[in-house]
């Protein structure tokens, strides 16, 4: 089988890969700046990609995007938008042309698409939220859906907090720890849906073996986690107790607007995944945190 994977190079691309070809999948990477012999440079800004390696492909799974870590101020959240959206649409047109487009497009996407919940329960039938990264995340699904006219079966991969050696909220979160920084954020209460990365890839599977899975799919273990219950659980397992809370104002000082990642609450369910019979290897948070630590 012939995947082909936009964004190969990132922390998710990279597992996923490895993950894959151990399977035995012929993956083709794309990526906008690596000189790695295996991998093929596009530019979807200037519309440059060669369609020969999407050509017959069985799969494209697509995980390009700007890093949302980091201060956001104008420029940086228009950078988060349109590397998502307008990438989306150019990949999407070229899959649109091709003699033999794939069968299925597996396409990146966020919790962030529920805004701040509180503790609602939310499933994939669940209504958007409302803020930035909500609005990102419409747009960022949306630019997919000339797919779905075409009869190929299209999933926008609902990502939680991936939690695995050099994740980026994860990298933080240790280091902050391991410098005697750690503590939970805002009021602790805001509830964290997140996944181990060996979960995320072989969920990816998953998705590709089941043709009934389409539309959104959320990838995040069942059982979601206070920010201050997972502080404390991190802080224990670093032996670094988690004694410095940090204030919202910190936060939008550190972070500006960026700073309703750390303090919105999604309470995510995995319902379809469950439901098509995915078995999670790391369904609860220590779990998953003994083992990448």
């Amino acid at each position: 089988m012939k995947i082909v994977i936009a964004g190969s190079s990132g922390f998710i691309g990279s597992h996923l890969t490895r993950y894959l070809e151990q399977q035995g999948y012929n993956c083709i990477l794309l990526t906008r700046n690596s000189t790695q012999a295996n991998m093929h440079v596009w530019n979807p800004e200037a519309g440059q990609i060669d369609q020969a390696l999407l050509e017959g492909a069985d799969v494209l799974i697509n995980l390009s995007g700007e890093n949302i870590f980091g201060r956001w101020n104008k420029a940086k959240m228009e950078k988060i938008r349109e590397s998502r959206v307008q990438t989306t649409r150019f990949l999407c047109s070229q899959l649109l042309d091709l003699n033999t487009p794939p069968r299925l497009y597996i396409g990146a996407s966020a919790v962030g698409y529920y805004g701040d919940r509180q503790e609602e329960v939310l499933i994939e039938e669940s209504d958007p939220g409302s803020n930035f990264l909500s609005e990102v995340c419409k747009e960022w699904e949306q630019a997919a859906e000339s797919l779905v006219s075409k009869n190929i079966r299209t999933v926008y991969a609902r990502f939680g907090i991936v939690l695995g050696k050099g994740a980026g909220a994860f990298k933080y979160m240790e280091k902050a720890f391991n410098m005697g920084m750690g503590g939970y954020l805002g009021s602790g209460k805001q509830m964290m849906s997140w996944i181990a990365i060996d979960d995320l890839c072989a969920a990816m599977q998953h998705v590709m073996m089941h043709q009934e899975l389409s539309g959104p799919v959320n990838f995040v273990a069942p059982q979601a986690i206070s920010n201050k219950e997972f502080s404390e659980t991190l802080g224990k397992l670093l032996n670094r107790p988690a004694l410095m809370p940090v204030p919202k104002f910190a936060l939008t000082m550190l972070f500006g607007e960026g700073a309703e990642m750390f303090l919105a609450s999604t309470l995510v369910s995995p319902k379809k995944l469950l439901e098509t019979g995915y078995q999670f290897q790391y369904p609860a948070l220590e779990q998953a945190l003994k083992h990448y630590l």
